[in-house]
């Protein structure tokens, strides 16, 4: 697995943690769901982003 990969693994985890202990909405969790997303918009290319957008599209329609 490449450092990015591992890197938004950790953060993932460390948000679900935090979120199991203090809840969905607690600021803390918050806080680590925005830096997730700030990572994952660096770190997925824009060609990936576009086929899973695709995919789900995909998919509502089933």
């Amino acid at each position: 697995m490449r450092l990015v990969e591992l890197a938004v693994e950790k953060k993932r985890n460390q948000m679900m943690k935090t979120a199991i202990k203090t809840g969905l909405t607690s600021v803390e969790t918050v806080r680590l769901s925005q830096e997730l997303d700030e990572m994952l918009n660096v770190f997925i290319p824009p060609h990936l982003e576009e086929q899973h957008s695709k995919s789900l599209d995909y998919k509502k329609k089933l």
